[in-house]
């Protein structure tokens, strides 16, 4: 497994960004309608309008499955006890399956990862900071380590509570993500149900939430096991 990495908000990073397909001002710095919708289009460079339902009951969000034809994103948002957005979930489909329905050209090959559109949303959200906040600052780029993606492969698993943001013994924040992605032509699930297959999700970190973060305004949520 690769070590993780950390944010550096910097012309480097930004070419590094670039080279991947996208730059950091291609974050989101805020939860929006259209949000997974976004990401969509960051991941996997689609080109084909998708609506985008956003889901105020969790379980409701849980039973939804996105859709290829129409293309359809489900959207959640995760509250924490002070009504501050914590995380972002995003139901959405794999390029193979969009290429099939709409063509080789609507989308790239490979989608990148969850930890990446992490990456770039919480740089959009330091890079809309106010010269007040950013002197505010309780953490630095380097406190800020971006772990490579959990992943799951059935969405009882991807739905279960994890630490998607935690403080080491130094004061670092890890920020980690978590990905289910059933490829549609991945032989393996070839006999399981069309409904199950094409599948691309991510649960993120919300940026409202890593502002707070940042600025010392809140701290990592407890352990989900205790």
């Amino acid at each position: 497994m690769m070590a993780p990495y950390r944010l550096l908000v910097s012309s480097f990073f930004v070419f590094i960004m670039a080279a991947d397909g996208a730059s950091a001002a291609d974050g989101q710095a805020t939860i929006t309608e259209t949000f997974c919708t976004s990401i969509q289009t960051s991941i996997m460079g689609n080109k084909v309008p998708a609506q985008n339902v956003v889901h105020p009951d969790y379980e409701a969000f849980v039973l939804s499955k996105a859709s290829v034809d129409p293309l359809r994103n489900e959207q959640f948002t995760t509250l924490g006890d002070d009504g501050l957005p914590r995380m972002v979930s995003c139901k959405m489909k794999t390029p193979d399956h969009i290429q099939e329905v709409y063509g080789e050209d609507k989308t790239n090959t490979e989608a990148r990862t969850c930890a990446a559109i992490n990456q770039e949303n919480v740089a959009a959200v330091i890079a809309s900071l106010t010269p007040e906040e950013a002197e505010k600052r309780a953490l630095t780029d380097v406190q800020i380590i971006f772990e490579e993606d959990m992943s799951d492969m059935t969405g009882q698993s991807w739905t279960k509570p994890f630490d998607f943001a935690t403080r080491d013994k130094n004061g670092a924040v890890h920020i980690q993500s978590k990905r289910m992605q059933i490829d549609w032509t991945n032989i393996i699930f070839k006999l399981a149900p069309d409904r199950f297959r094409g599948a691309l999700y991510c649960h993120l970190i919300a940026p409202e939430f890593a502002k707070a973060l940042i600025l010392g305004d809140a701290d990592v949520p407890p352990p989900v096991d205790g």
